[in-house]
Order: structure tokens, then sequence, then C-alpha cells
């Protein structure tokens, strides 16, 4: 099946009316679509160009054409418009509830999200959340003091002017989970050039720019079967899934051939999921994507598109390569103290990650076991390494089963390969785990291109050029981590709350208290809090879900005066305050 055919049969079931233009003439972008509560917007740093919706599908430009096309300009200094991705998505799939009933979320080419969030756990978001004009794209520029307030500039990709539109720092959706960058040690947000500014959650770091978007599955606010089309695994009830997001990119080298997304996945249904799967899902088309394969490279956690040949139709000789490396996967809770998720923020003592559990590959052609799920049941086989069938894949090149299809080495055509070009759809799954109601879960990819002198060599390079998102994301995006340390993988038996030390401090001290287990949430809600001699809130220091075990938080107090202090922990059924004294 071709894109022109696939592309007719996901409009007729698509659930938003996407801008028309002709698709000959430029059209200034604006973030604020004519196209329902969906808005696509482009973010353009380096050299890159990626479309981004606010319904969860990304690299998929429903804006510039009439008809959806690809939406990842790489290089866009190029005089053509040169194009590697078609369209990536995000999928969940879990059992849900006492009976265990399969229900998937998904976007690719279409989408079940829209824009939104769920106000109340439990419940089917109101009407007037779908018409909210707040839940919207935003974007912010972090690195042109002439944007603090917002405003518009014009970008070249691919021989194509976009005018794109700031938001600005003050209009940061806080309320609605947007994280910022508390700078001034004043409670709450207050934006300030020198001040208080959105951010990336768990570290100071400072992207050039930046997007934030909210949307759960409980389609246009209601509670219906999810629809089902050709890369749209549907006919189940929603999960009930909301999805705040972050997508952002570094004009510094070596980071110009690459963007990062941060999901935060919150279960706000009121039932429990177990087996869990969320999977980064791809097509990439390096070009025409007819003439493309694809692989993966399971000691990166790294799934990629290349060039089957040495020559593309649009790119002409020596063809880039494409690939998406998962930065952080979910946490699986084990109990077992020996686990460690050891994370650039923390380490949480009971868990592991994931990785990247299962890699597979879907095609136009493939029928219903290797080709475009439609349905639930074939995507979840996908999501746990099975084909749509639900067979058992088998490494050929070692003759044993496995959940990562062609994980040998591509670029020195080694082991088991894609050994056919294709339009080929590649799916990163991670998996199995269990969240509970209010439970969330972050993920991290890094999407990165790469170039040299041959197809595989350039697989070869991207492959490099992902080795340096993972140095850069394990040092926190180039910022200091914002988060605890977790100072013992004793599991206590207790909650505790210790003595600051030292006491008297200045300008700095540090907190210490542990975490006694939670076997029924995993994790506990906690909560320090700094307030002055007058009862006022000065500083929350922790508001996030820990694992068991004991924590310290320096706190730096150098914008405070001098003064006594309280400390307060508080979590599920303790709360616990204390007296310090900062003398300058």
């Amino acid at each position: 099946m071709n894109k022109n055919l696939l592309f007719v049969l996901l409009f007729l079931t698509a659930l938003i009316i996407v801008s028309s233009i002709n698709a000959d003439v430029p059209k200034d972008y604006s973030p604020v679509s004519t196209s329902a509560s969906v808005q696509t917007g482009f973010l353009q740093t380096n050299n890159l160009n990626v479309a981004v919706s606010s319904d969860g599908i990304i690299s998929y430009d429903r804006y510039t054409f009439t008809t959806g096309t690809a939406g990842l300009i790489w290089p866009v200094s190029t005089n053509q418009r040169l194009t590697m991705d078609y369209a990536a998505g995000l999928w969940i799939g879990a059992k849900v509830g006492p009976s265990r009933e399969l229900r998937t979320a998904a976007s690719l080419h279409a989408s079940h999200y829209s824009p939104g969030n769920i106000p109340v756990i439990g419940q089917v978001p109101p009407t007037s959340v779908c018409s909210d004009p707040r839940l919207k794209l935003y974007l912010v520029s972090l690195d042109d003091p002439n944007l603090f307030n917002g405003g518009v500039r014009n970008k070249v990709a691919g021989n194509r002017t976009y005018s794109i539109l700031y938001d600005s720092w003050a209009a940061w959706p806080v309320d609605l989970g947007a994280p910022y960058i508390e700078v001034n040690g004043i409670p709450g947000y207050q934006p300030e050039l020198n001040g208080d500014r959105p951010g990336i959650w768990h570290t100071t770091a400072r992207p050039n720019e930046l997007m934030f978007s909210v949307y759960m599955d409980y389609t246009n606010c209601t509670g219906g079967l999810h629809t089902s089309a050709i890369s749209l695994p549907g006919g189940t009830l929603p999960l009930g899934v909301e999805v705040q997001q972050l997508t952002f990119s570094f004009s510094d080298s070596p980071y110009r051939d690459m963007y990062f997304s941060k999901w935060r996945i919150i279960n706000k249904s009121s039932l429990s999921w177990d087996s869990v799967y969320i999977a980064l899902v791809d097509d990439g088309d390096i070009g025409n994507g007819e003439d493309d394969a694809a692989g993966c490279d399971t000691t990166r956690d790294l799934g990629y598109i290349y060039n089957f040949d040495n020559n593309d139709v649009d790119y002409g000789a020596s063809p880039p390569a494409l690939g998406y490396r998962i930065l952080q996967s979910p946490m699986r809770f084990t109990g077992n103290n020996q686990d460690t998720a050891k994370l650039p923020y923390g380490n949480y003592t009971g868990y592991k990650l994931t990785g990247m559990s299962a890699y597979n590959v879907f095609v136009s052609t493939g029928g219903s076991c290797l080709g475009d799920p439609n349905n639930a049941a074939a995507a979840y086989n996908f999501l746990k390494g099975k084909d749509g069938c639900g067979n058992t894949m088998i490494n050929w090149a070692r003759e044993h089963p496995t959940t990562y299809k062609y994980s040998g080495i591509a670029f020195q055509q080694l082991g088991w390969y894609d050994s056919s070009a294709g339009d080929k759809r590649q799916i990163l799954s991670c998996g199995p785990f269990s969240m509970n109601s209010g439970n969330e879960q972050y993920i991290v990819s890094g999407v990165i291109a790469g170039r040299s002198s041959s197809n595989l060599t350039s697989l070869s390079a991207m492959i490099d050029n992902s080795n340096q998102a993972k140095l850069f994301y394990n040092n926190s995006f180039g910022g200091t981590p914002i988060g605890i340390t977790q100072t013992s993988t004793e599991v206590p038996v207790r909650f505790s709350l210790e003595q600051n030390y030292p006491n008297p401090f200045n300008p700095a001290t540090t907190i210490r208290f542990s975490v006694m287990p939670n076997v029924k949430a995993q994790m506990s809600k906690v909560e320090l809090t700094v307030y002055d001699a007058l009862g006022r809130s000065v500083a929350m220091l922790v508001n996030d879900r820990l694992a068991a075990g004991t924590y310290s938080y320096e706190w730096n107090a150098a914008n405070f005066p001098s003064g006594i202090y309280f400390y307060e922990l508080k979590t599920e059924g303790f709360t616990k305050t204390k007296k310090m004294v900062m003398i300058k």
C-alpha cells in the first residue's frame, strides 16, 4: 500500500480537520490553527525543522500543505525541501482493572488523543476542556531576550519561510503541568529574564526553544470506543491517560542534528493498569520512503531508518540516516533491594528501568501479521515484541527467539539485518510494568540525524551522534539535576525526618528523611516544604512520588534573610516539622 492510499484511508477516519492551503505557495505559520482545537507548530533551533501537533503527533506536517506530509526537514539550509521522517507518535497498551481488559491509545498519522487534561481522576473531562483555548501548543524561546514577552520570528527551512509565533514566558501554563525553573526562591512561578523561567522536568537545563502540550485519550472529551484505522489501532475504551509533552532543541554543537522529547504519562483513571507497554512509533522516510531499511541497536536502546542503497531520489548519493534513541525508559517496580533505577536526578531502589524491551517493524505490504495494525490486539502483540498475529520472532542469524527485529550490525552488514527495501515503520517498546491510579512514568527520547560518505557510513555517523545525545542526557542536558539524592538502599521501616545539618547554617544545609514502602502505590507522594517564622511557605523542596529509601536534600538559602525557619515532611499518614536557623 503506497503513501497516497494510506493517507486517503486515514483522512476518512481522522478526528481532526486540517487547514488547507495551496501546496505550491509558502504559508506563514501561526500556532493558532483554524482546525478545531488541534494545532501544529514548528521547532527550528538548529539544522532541523520538526512539526509538532497538540494531539501527540510529531514530524507530520498537517498545516503547510493541502494534505499531510513528512514533517521533519533536514537539513534546513538546502534550497530543496528534504525530509527524513513522515510521522511519529506514542502508543500505550495495558490490561485494565480486575478483568484485565485490553485497552490502547495511539497516535501516528491520526490520533486518539485530544488536547486537554483530565481534571478529576476517574472522570471523563467535561466538554469545556476540549474547547478551552488555553489547552493549546505552547512555544517559548529561552535564548532571545526580545521574545520574553512573545513575538514573531521568520525562519527558512528547505527554501520555505515560516513565521513562527512565540508565547510569552508569563503564558507558560504551570497550572496545566508545564515545568519551570525556580530561581528567585519565592514559591510559585514569577517569570523574569534572570529569574524563574520555563524549564524541563528534573534539570535546570536551558534549551534554546521549548514546546509544551497536554493531551488525553478521551477523544473530544467523550468516553466512547477509540477509532480504528490503518496505523491507528483502536476499538477499545479509553485508558484514561493524560500525557504532558515537552519537545526541545539546542543550537550548540554537537546537538545541531537532533531534538529531544520528554513525556510525563499519568494514569488518570480510577483503575489499575498492568502489563503496560509504552512505545515510540515512527514512520521514517529518508527522502523517498519506498527504498528504506530498518533496524535496532539493543545496547543503545536505539531504532533507526536508513536508505537501503546508496542513492535516494530526493537526497541523492550518500543519503542520511535517522535514529530514535530512548534516553530514559519507564521504571518497573521489583521490590528487590538489589535493584536500582539510576537516573541523572536520583536513584530509585527497588526499581529497574525497562529499557527498550522490544523493537519491531511493520510494512505497508505486510498483511495482517506484518502490516500496519488497525486493531488493539495486533498492536499489543507488536508492543510485546511479537508480530501482529502473536507469533514469536526468530533471529534467523542466531536461530533463537527474540523480541528485537533486525538487531544485527547493519552498517557492517553483520548478523540479522534488513535485507529488503521498502516503506518501513518502526516501533520501540518499553515494558511490561504496572501503573496504579495516579501513578506516572517519564520517557525521554532523542531524534538524531547523521550523514556521511555512504548510506551505511551515514548510519554509523548517526549512531555516533546518538552517543552524544545519551551523554548529554546523562549530564542533565547541560544543567544541574533537580531532585534529591538517595543515600541508602536499605528500605526503612517507618517515615522519619532528621534534624538538618549544619544548624545553624549559612547559606546551605542538608535535610535527611526516610520513606517507608508503599506496596499498593509503589511510590509515596512526598512533600518537603520550608516555612518562615510567620508560617508562610517560602520554598517547596520536594513535591514528587518517591520509592522507599533514605534521601537527602541540600537547601541553599542564599536568597533568604537570616532567621528561624521550619521544614515539614508530609506524606500519606505522616507529617513531621522541625526548626532550623540561618545566620548570615
